[in-house]
């Protein structure tokens, strides 16, 4: 972006030369900040906000935004003058700009051409909203049923719309959208996507000239209001004629992430480092003040050490429950005798170290990382390992029953079954249930007894120990909880309830994120931290989960309390989350809240969550501004 933005700065000076004075300058979208530093641009605002101030221009009382490109759906919900929710497509781009550009080429038309036959087409053809690969065959199948091309571009850009509808808004119907609404993205200069849109919805909306620059259009709107008190020096023709810029890829070494960072030099001095996911590699280091339950709880579990015993070295993978249960297993098993040895900490290099086992690339980026683990065990000489099958959760009093999800019970015998090198080692995965301490002790003195000649009484003792043990991490961390609560608000800073399950605090499978949201000055506290603060009430669904009853229940601490929001973590290949989701956001919107959603997976790159953060951020500082002129 740094040589399109510097060619057009080039035609803007010669257009203008000095008959106009810039009196602001801002920048949108995921080249923001290196734009901003590069070209020395007064201001950056998050692209939502961007797109919602050019919204507005065109329809002053707009209640949705719909924004097609040509990879990626984003709708807004706006809500008393500020953006409200944020939706986006997944991993799929199907349903987007590519999707109807694909099969007018494979027809042997231009897209302009394509989307006009279709406009007029008398019976458009239904063929729902698969993905690509399926709609193929639909499309195939319409043809040899007779179709013309006119009906299969009018139904191709009416399955873009249902997609956008029903799949990524998840709307029971077109009229939850609202009856002011904006339509853009590229997409949209598309008139068979734009009338299949009314249609669908029932009535016209507005879609304006400059559809697919409505962000640009919304940063220069952004700049003439503020641009007279923001104002730094946009740069200038003179300076521009001699930019340079450089950039150089390399990784950071001051943490364990090792986080892969660009950094850009230009003319003057200026630089701006990229793709880090704290403050460190930029100088300055983040504000340890701060409250921050994942860095606390990964630390605290970090801080078991092994011990060494008359039985041996034990493995355990750190992975799944682990990191809920480490205190119970490491208390345990040292108890009895053992040198407990934890795997390292999770890594890129650690997960493709054991990607060649995962049987399915469809499972959850936490359950892919448990192979890498278990090798690294193994590398380290470890040849007993002990991995137990929990098909049973704590019972907290909280949901309709306590099962773990089949993933985290059951995945110690999927890698039994895959991992060849633990046929010729020692690997324990017998069943437990560690919601009844009695019947536990009872079952693992047998275990342990038969296993490895363990006296019975040794076992139950250290089944107390281990009990104890993790009722006592578990106070500890609501402590922390309330403790962080109590400084934001004595310090009048905002409340972040990350919620999702105990594995979220692995800054692998994070990326960190935690950082990233601790950097704008937020509070963060787990879901365990404060569930245990939440009203108790029924949800819509099967409440059969720990963990997720445990969601629902921080979702409705947030939604009752001032200056705290939430944010739900999901992982891609999660299947229960496409209900967790949608109960969540009941909860919060319920309560007229705020309700973000991030996804994440094994790729780290957290543009699109800073752009959902700080599309919060922007809607709670909104909201409290009106609050203030009521």
């Amino acid at each position: 972006p740094v040589a399109v933005v510097k060619d057009q700065l080039k035609k803007i000076y010669e257009l203008c030369g000095s008959h106009i004075n810039i009196a602001g300058s801002a920048v949108t979208g995921y080249g923001e900040e290196l734009i901003k530093n590069a070209f020395s641009v007064d201001m950056g605002l998050v692209e939502t906000v961007a797109h919602y101030y050019a919204a507005r221009r065109f329809r002053p009382q707009v209640d949705f935004i719909l924004d097609i490109g040509g990879q990626d759906i984003k709708c807004f919900k706006i809500r008393n003058g500020a953006v409200d929710s944020i939706m986006l497509n997944e991993a799929c781009s199907s349903g987007c700009g590519s999707f109807i550009e694909t099969f007018a080429q494979a027809m042997g038309h231009s897209v302009q051409d394509f989307a006009r036959m279709g406009l007029f087409a008398k019976h458009p053809v239904d063929l729902g909203t698969r993905c690509t690969v399926f709609m193929n065959s639909s499309v195939k199948q319409a043809q040899k049923e007779g179709a013309g091309v006119d009906d299969i571009s009018a139904g191709l850009s009416m399955s873009v719309v249902r997609n956008a509808v029903y799949k990524v808004i998840r709307a029971s119907s077109p009229s939850e959208l609202g009856h002011n609404i904006v339509v853009q993205g590229g997409t949209f200069y598309n008139d068979a996507v734009l009338r299949s849109f009314e249609i669908e919805l029932g009535h016209e909306v507005t879609r304006p000239t400059i559809a697919g620059l409505m962000g640009a259009y919304g940063a220069a709107l952004y700049a003439s209001t503020r641009g007279a008190q923001n104002q730094r020096g946009l740069i200038s023709k003179d300076e521009l004629a001699v930019f340079t810029h450089t950039s150089r890829v390399t990784n950071c070494g001051l943490c364990s992430n090792h986080c892969p960072l660009t950094v850009n030099t230009f003319s003057g001095g200026r630089r701006f480092i990229g793709g880090n996911r704290c403050e460190r590699p930029l100088g300055t280091k983040p504000d340890e003040s701060l409250p921050n339950l994942y860095k606390f709880k990964y630390q605290r579990l970090l801080s078991y050490k092994p011990v060494p015993g008359p039985r041996g070295k034990i493995g355990i993978p750190f992975v799944l429950n682990m990191y809920e249960n480490l205190p119970f297993w490491h208390t345990f098993l040292t108890r009895l005798g053992f040198e407990v040895v934890l795997s390292p900490e999770s890594t890129r290099s650690l997960y493709i170290h054991g990607q060649y086992s995962i049987p399915s690339d469809t499972v959850c980026y936490p359950a892919k990382l448990v192979h890498g683990h278990i090798e690294a065990l193994l590398d380290e000489g470890v040849n007993t390992i002990f991995y137990p099958c929990l098909p049973y959760n704590f019972d907290e009093k909280i949901s309709d029953n306590h099962y773990n999800c089949p993933v985290v019970a059951y995945y110690p015998e999927l890698v039994a079954a895959n991992i060849p090198r633990l046929k010729q080692a020692r690997f324990l995965r017998p069943y437990f249930g560690l919601h009844r301490p009695r019947d536990f002790a009872k079952k693992a003195a047998d275990y342990f007894g038969e296993e490895f000649g363990i006296p019975r009484a040794d076992v139950i003792a250290a089944s107390r120990a281990a009990y104890r043990e993790l009722q006592s991490y578990r106070q500890e961390v609501r402590r922390q909880g309330e403790a962080a609560l109590e400084y934001a608000e004595k310090n009048g800073s905002h409340v972040i309830v990350l919620a999702g399950r105990p594995y979220h605090i692995d800054p692998e499978i994070n990326h960190g994120l935690d950082s990233l949201i601790s950097s704008f000055g937020l509070v963060i506290v787990s879901e365990d931290a404060v569930a245990h603060l939440g009203a108790k009430e029924r949800v819509k669904v099967l409440n059969q989960w720990t963990y997720h009853a445990r969601l629902y229940a921080a979702a409705r601490f947030a939604a009752s309390h001032p200056n705290t929001e939430l944010v739900q973590l999901v992982s891609f290949g999660c299947g229960i989350d496409a209900i967790t989701g949608d109960e969540m956001r009941s909860i919060c919107e319920k309560a007229g809240d705020l309700y973000t959603q991030i996804k994440i997976d094994e790729i780290n790159n957290l543009g699109a969550v800073k752009i959902r953060i700080r599309s919060l951020i922007a809607a709670v500082q909104s909201r409290q501004e009106r609050g203030k002129t009521e």
